[in-house]
């Protein structure tokens, strides 16, 4: 397939009406969104991209545009709506338009399946078309007005790839006997529902890079700090990380305090005296081990070997199948399922934690080790996915 790399840029009604036309009359499209989220501590999408039929639409919803004639598109079951990483672009898609889906396929988790070495669209690009794209614009800032032309470039080529790597890939899942697994996996991401940091109440310090190697004393502060930047990125709509950068969290809890060390990294006079006396007075004593967060704090004996019979299913799970972790249940996942028990496989389904293939497929093993009962018998028979598949296969 001859890939178009050009583009059209649609900030207007007319021009979008057209583009719906075509993409109403089209067996499959490639969406792809980018956001503001590496600037802004609230983020929004500020560009849809969409390619179907040879032609790559870059939507722009900051333009004052009314998009919502894309909904008919994205509900019409005759055509496919491509991804790569369906769930993250449907999660923003639903937040701050409103949209649902079906009929969905996702490269990424498709990659998975197939065993790629990587699962990134780079990889995807360079396995299977020899291509290596750009990474200038990855971390571009999407809300500024006007777009540069490499901007533009950039994300169109994100979309540009999509089908014809599709198709390619469809091919290989049916020969595979994955397909059927693979839609049922894409039709339980349309119920996909935003949840972002933004709701999370929550300061994630022990996810801090490296944060054993620091003293309890200087955990505390970490976690003051890690507060302290929460609450003034949500008050200016940045990113945290532009606020203070984890190089600069180091110094200051490794180095004596002082209004004069902290306003290397902050040049707001009230800033800098608001965090200078959250180091002189930290909110708690210093921070062990012992305080590292557990998955829930009320978690019985009986709940946490329950648990820990989940994860060696899961372990199993993984090795007979050669599958990565992340397509299999959580810990937190499993604690629900411990909590509220399913009866059967319909009970379980109701939880709408698993695919419609997973629930058939695992769910019975799953619930024989939720009661502790053996299942081994029921797990030896599931087909293992490929070995991983490297960039070198594709040169052969």
């Amino acid at each position: 397939m001859q890939i178009n790399s050009n583009y059209i840029l649609i900030s207007e009604k007319k021009a979008l009406e057209l583009a719906v036309v075509n993409m109403s009359n089209a067996s499959l499209i490639a969406i792809d969104t980018e956001s503001s989220g590496f600037f802004t501590y609230y983020s929004r999408v500020c560009l849809i991209q969409i390619s179907c039929k040879g032609k790559n639409y870059i939507i722009d919803p900051l333009s004052h545009l009314d998009i919502k004639s894309l909904a008919t598109v994205f509900q019409n079951p005759k055509v496919t709506k491509l991804f790569h990483s369906a769930v993250d672009d449907i999660k923003v898609l639903k937040r701050d338009f409103g949209f649902e889906f079906v009929n969905v396929a996702d490269t990424m988790y498709s990659s998975k399946l197939l065993g790629m070495e990587h699962n990134s669209l780079n990889y995807l690009v360079e396995y299977y078309h020899g291509i290596k794209l750009s990474k200038t614009e990855q971390k571009s800032n999407w809300e500024k007005r006007p777009l540069d032309k490499e901007q533009l470039q950039y994300a169109a080529l994100d979309t540009a790839y999509l089908e014809s790597i599709w198709e390619k890939m469809k091919v290989e899942l049916e020969e595979l006997g994955l397909y059927e697994e693979a839609f049922s996996e894409f039709e339980k991401m349309t119920e996909e529902v935003y949840r972002g940091r933004e709701h999370i109440n929550e300061i994630n310090w022990h996810k801090y890079p490296n944060i054993l190697k620091f003293t309890p004393e200087q955990r505390r502060k970490i976690y003051d700090i890690l507060h302290f930047r929460e609450e003034k990125a949500k008050r200016v709509n940045k990113a945290p990380f532009r606020i203070l950068n984890n190089e600069a969290i180091n110094k200051l809890v490794t180095e004596e305090p002082s209004e004069e060390l902290i306003s290397k990294f902050l040049h707001n006079k009230k800033d800098i005296k608001e965090l200078y006396e959250i180091l002189l007075n930290p909110s708690g004593p210093p921070l062990e081990k012992s305080d590292f967060p557990r998955l829930d704090e009320h978690i019985s004996p009986e709940e946490e070997a329950k648990l820990k019979a989940l994860q060696r299913w899961r372990d199993k799970i993984i090795k007979q199948r050669n599958i990565d972790h992340s397509m299999l249940l959580s810990n937190k996942q499993f604690l629900y399922l411990i909590r509220n028990p399913p009866k059967d496989l319909s009970e379980l389904q109701k939880t709408k934690l698993m695919s419609n293939w997973k629930v058939n497929n695992y769910g019975p093993s799953l619930l024989k080790a939720l009661n502790g009962e053996p299942y081994e018998d029921l797990i030896k028979n599931l087909r293992p996915i490929g070995q991983k598949k490297k960039l070198e296969d594709s040169k052969k």
